[in-house]
């Protein structure tokens, strides 16, 4: 049976035991409260499915207690009990959404059978949640959101990815949420039950690095002191995570590969292989095969962890998870700050939607914490969000406009020439990337990036 638990709050004892009673059987927990002041309190640290109320209470009445508690964030179902000169009361708290009311006095089948209409709903809208986003469920015990293709057809690769033990390369931008995906692999894998450890490989000098993945034996440097396991012997029997692959030095490639070859490491100042049983999930926001060209990469490095390739999108990419990615971080960080969660005005959602989002999931999740802790009330406005959000394409509404007029189709070549450059730097002067970044085909880039370097006086100093 599910957990459920119902919160009864009345000031006439004798009622609260019978109502007790009569549920016993259909509840996993019953708690009580004699007061609507009392019931907020215990709602503070215990989560109810069902919250049944007398309208008339000590204090705070019954009605308040439910705009209060929907004040609060908390979101059990309410039931409203009243007599009948007050029954236009209750019908104004399902008005405000409220589940039922009973009408005193009521018999205890009535109850019964209201509590259980009740709860066999909220049970039923849970399984349909289920059902609806089983795919994203299989995998979001490591927290993963999104409605788009492209993180569904992720997803589905995570799916098929998971159950093997084959190595993974996860590849995206800084901020995009590669370490959530690897999680998510580790997680719906056979060596779930085992450790999920992760290193940053560009964190670390080389001669670090080493010791942090195979170990070191007693005396084999200055300051090694005692033997230690690294890494690969302490997730022996899980998943192992190297971000950040892409910056690891060329020597220490090769002792990589030498483990994915043979299942052996040896500690550093060692005699003898360690046999190992670890799965290997390894990312990077470099270009890996730029890496390979310029040797800074081994190539059979690539194909031993290039086996499960999952690319994930940028956010610019994924505007309509903008949406639920922003309420659940608004959620989680109020829960934390213990604030009512406000809501993101049409307008200011339309601005956070047209922000091309240079830092992902980590910047709009930062975004979010900012506004919360300025506390913004019950809607989150433009007014709330960081600059850089309204000066977008959602802002237009603020543009200046002087008597003499603009030239648009200038300033929309200017722009356009903005956006070209920053996306040369970002792509560092590789005019193919530059172009897939802004969605554009390579000789219309070019096209347009030399005639608009033309136009507004820069001499550029990329390449043709």
């Amino acid at each position: 049976m599910n957990t459920t638990r119902i919160l009864l709050v009345d000031d006439e004892k004798s009622l609260l035991l019978v109502m007790n009673q009569a549920l016993q059987s259909q509840v996993s927990e019953i708690h009580q409260a004699e007061t609507a002041e009392q019931a907020l309190s215990i709602m503070e640290d215990e989560e109810f499915d069902l919250v049944i109320t007398d309208l008339k209470l000590p204090g705070l009445s019954g009605l308040e207690l439910f705009q209060e508690a929907r004040n609060r964030g908390y979101q059990p179902d309410f039931v409203i009990i009243t007599a009948f000169a007050s029954a236009a009361s209750a019908i104004q708290a399902l008005k405000l959404g409220a589940s039922d009311y009973l009408m005193k006095p009521f018999d205890l089948e009535e109850l019964r059978i209201v509590v259980n209409r009740i709860l066999s709903h909220r049970s039923m809208k849970e399984d349909v949640k289920t059902l609806k986003h089983q795919l994203m469920e299989d995998v979001d015990t490591a927290g993963i959101i999104g409605k788009t293709p492209g993180i569904r057809s992720l997803l589905q690769m995570v799916r098929q990815a998971a159950p093997t033990d084959l190595a993974v390369l996860i590849t995206g931008e800084s901020g995009t949420g590669k370490e959530l995906v690897a999680k998510a692999v580790h997680k719906n894998s056979k060596r779930k039950e085992g450790r999920f450890l992760s290193v940053n490989c560009a964190a670390l000098p080389e001669s670090l690095l080493e010791a942090e993945l195979f170990g070191v034996m007693k005396g084999a440097y200055t300051g090694a002191v005692s033997s230690r396991k690294g890494l690969f012997e302490l997730a022996d029997g899980g998943t192992l995570f190297l971000d950040e692959i892409g910056e690891m030095p060329l020597s220490m490639q090769s002792k990589l590969l030498r483990v994915l070859q043979e299942f052996v490491i040896r500690r550093v100042g060692g005699e003898r292989d360690i046999h190992v049983d670890v799965r290997i999930v390894a990312a990077t926001n470099r270009n890996l095969e730029d890496l390979i060209r310029g040797k800074q990469f081994r190539q059979d490095l690539f194909f031993r962890i290039n086996v499960f390739h999952l690319q994930l999108p940028p956010l610019r990419e994924r505007q309509e998870d903008i949406a639920v990615l922003a309420e659940h971080f608004i959620r989680r960080i109020s829960r934390r700050l213990k604030m009512a969660a406000p809501r993101i005005s049409p307008d200011a959602l339309k601005r956070m939607e047209n922000y091309s989002w240079p830092g992902n999931i980590r910047e709009l999740e930062n975004v979010v914490e900012r506004i919360l802790a300025f506390s913004p009330g019950e809607v989150i406005l433009p007014e709330h969000l960081p600059e850089e959000i309204n000066r977008g394409p959602g802002a237009l509404s603020e543009v200046a406009l002087s008597d003499r007029g603009i030239d648009v189709e200038r300033e929309l070549r200017q722009i356009r020439y903005l956006y070209m450059i920053k996306a040369m730097e970002k792509c560092e002067g590789h005019m193919n990337e530059a172009a897939s970044l802004l969605g554009m085909t390579f000789r219309s880039f070019r096209y347009h990036f030399h005639k608009l370097c033309e136009e507004f006086g820069t001499q550029t100093r990329y390449g043709e």
